[in-house]
């Protein structure tokens, strides 16, 4: 967003915009940017905060106000109220879906990849009942079938065609990531009564506890070991946050 924001300014549109990572916007130079000390994926803080949200959407706009750049202003830390720091880290949440333990070792395929579609198998009638109530999700690619088989064909060599998609297999396998995550997700909160995960606690058991993010690992080792420069890309970049790696 740094880059693209410097040529937006050379158009003549002003920009400005949120840092998560302070140290990215010091060697990008944006011209204008507010850093937050927030967790990645929370620029605008914790949920259900709407006037901390506010504050941080105000402050990031007044930078508009500045002409001459590159700016970078901190989010002032008084104007975060008491306990909205963060999420407590006391808070404990624990998936409705008790899955069987998978195999850890990526190279048992088939343990895998029978884990990793009981799962899927297992979250559906969570997700599609959310999906009723909700009429919307973040799954805009893939299904949950679609995108287990794909990420589950390529593991062991015989993807799905994505022609008839008009995307390239690193592409196809960036989005059926995303989707996947969300799925995951949405199906988790879904279950009635169930307390909904706070951020850290839903990544924490999304990396540690399933056999989706085996997974996903097992597809980044292999989009790093090809030819393709695209999937390499992808393998190194777009698959699994970097402080999972």
């Amino acid at each position: 967003m740094g880059a693209l924001a410097h040529y937006l300014e050379q158009e003549g549109v002003p920009t400005t915009q949120i840092s998560l990572i302070r140290e990215h916007t010091e060697t990008i130079r944006p011209p204008r940017a507010l850093w937050v000390p927030f967790e990645l994926g929370r620029p605008l803080g914790v949920p259900d905060a709407p006037a901390l949200q506010r504050r941080v959407l105000g402050a990031a706009l007044d930078l508009l106000e500045r002409v001459e750049g590159p700016v970078l202003a901190d989010f002032p830390a008084q104007a975060i109220a008491p306990g909205l720091e963060a999420e407590p880290e006391h808070a404990v949440w624990a998936c409705p879906v008790n899955f069987t333990p998978a195999a850890k070792d990526p190279g048992e395929r088939k343990t895998l990849i029978s884990a990793f579609r009981h799962e899927v198998a297992e979250l559906r009638s969570w997700y599609d009942l959310g999906l009723e109530k909700s009429g919307r999700t973040a799954v805009s690619n893939f299904e949950p079938d679609a995108a287990a088989g794909l990420l589950a064909g390529y593991i062991i060599g015989d993807p799905p065609d994505t022609a008839d998609l008009n995307l390239p297999l690193a592409l196809a396998l960036r989005l059926a990531a995303q989707d996947l995550k969300a799925f995951y997700f949405e199906a988790a909160v879904a279950r009635p009564g169930a307390q909904s995960p706070q951020g850290q606690a839903f990544i924490h058991w999304f990396w540690n506890d399933t056999a989706a993010a085996r997974i996903l690992k097992a597809v980044k080792a292999k989009c790093l070991s090809e030819k393709d420069r695209a999937l390499r890309t992808t393998g190194g970049y777009f698959l699994i946050p970097l402080e999972q790696v």
